[in-house]
């Protein structure tokens, strides 16, 4: 049923302005996969392998998506969390150990996340990344707790847009593109443990946990902000809204996967055809491309 707050059909709306409208938890959940470990992970799977893991990003959306759409069902439909709802339908033994293993795997990632910022900053500025990192970390806690949630929205949505200077750095990487082509749609596996690893690594950048819960946790943010403060206000959805959703989601695992794609195509374009193929982080493969691009 519909909710109670009435969610206006925007039937009348011209198809461009309502595709722009309805980009929102989707959307964000998908640029956040591309965060500053996986945007390392992906780097280094580029410069190590070349183009041999772009088949990867074909095969990575079909996991994502429709995991997706349903915890933006979930959050819709119910007007609540997952952590919530695995409390209200499971036993306490149940419960922690999931939340738990959640606050673990997010703990390890923001920490990740910060570092690799704060190396970024050191690059360009020179300023030790130890010293950086505590800036970072309040501002962004200052941002989640004190800024009103459509202004977060509107931050995050405008910086999804820097994801797309990786797709601009590949045209710029000269690349084979019959190769890059080949290597898309012919899937190359090998049985060493260094190239499992390193699929392995990917499959768990990609398709993270934290993200189910983003998504239908910012569902339900959505509704706060549209003046639904109770679950039974948030209940309930209609099918236009739902297609709505779906489309915001397959927009985000899109861009997801195509910045990834982009990533491994522009290391494989320069580092590993330059043989420079030993890297660990995305901020030795910034300073490898600089190198790269000073010397080419």
């Amino acid at each position: 049923m519909k909710k109670a707050s009435g969610k206006k059909k925007r039937d009348s709306e011209g198809s461009i302005r309502r595709f722009f409208r309805v980009l929102g938890p989707g959307l964000i959940t998908g640029a956040s996969d591309d965060d500053p470990s996986g945007i390392g992970t992906y780097s280094v799977a580029g410069a190590a392998y070349g183009f041999s893991l772009l088949w990867l990003a074909l095969i990575t959306f079909p996991m994502m998506a429709p995991v997706q759409a349903i915890c933006a069902r979930i959050g819709s439909v119910s007007g609540r969390g997952i952590a919530s709802l695995v409390k209200s339908y499971y036993p306490s033994w149940v419960v922690y150990p999931v939340c738990l293993l959640l606050l673990a795997a997010n703990t390890i990632n923001i920490g990740a996340d910060l570092g690799a910022m704060a190396a970024s900053i050191n690059m360009f500025t020179g300023l030790p990344s130890q010293v950086a990192v505590v800036p970072i970390a309040l501002a962004i806690v200052a941002l989640m707790v004190f800024a009103h949630y459509r202004t977060v929205v509107t931050v995050f949505k405008w910086l999804t847009l820097s994801l797309f200077a990786y797709v601009v750095a590949a045209f710029l990487a000269r690349a084979n593109w019959a190769d890059v082509l080949h290597h898309t749609f012919i899937p190359e596996f090998r049985s060493d443990g260094a190239f499992v690893a390193m699929v392995v690594a990917i499959l768990g950048t990609t398709i993270s946990p934290y993200l189910f819960f983003w998504q239908a946790s910012q569902e339900v943010e959505e509704d706060v902000a549209q003046g639904n403060e109770s679950v039974l206000q948030r209940k309930g959805t209609t099918d236009v809204e739902m297609e709505e959703r779906h489309m915001d989601v397959n927009v985000g695992m899109g861009i997801s996967n195509l910045v990834m794609f982009f990533i491994i195509l522009t290391t494989g374009a320069t580092l590993f055809a330059s043989g420079k193929t030993a890297i660990t982080s995305a901020n030795d493969a910034a300073q490898a491309l600089v190198l790269h691009r000073l010397n080419s």
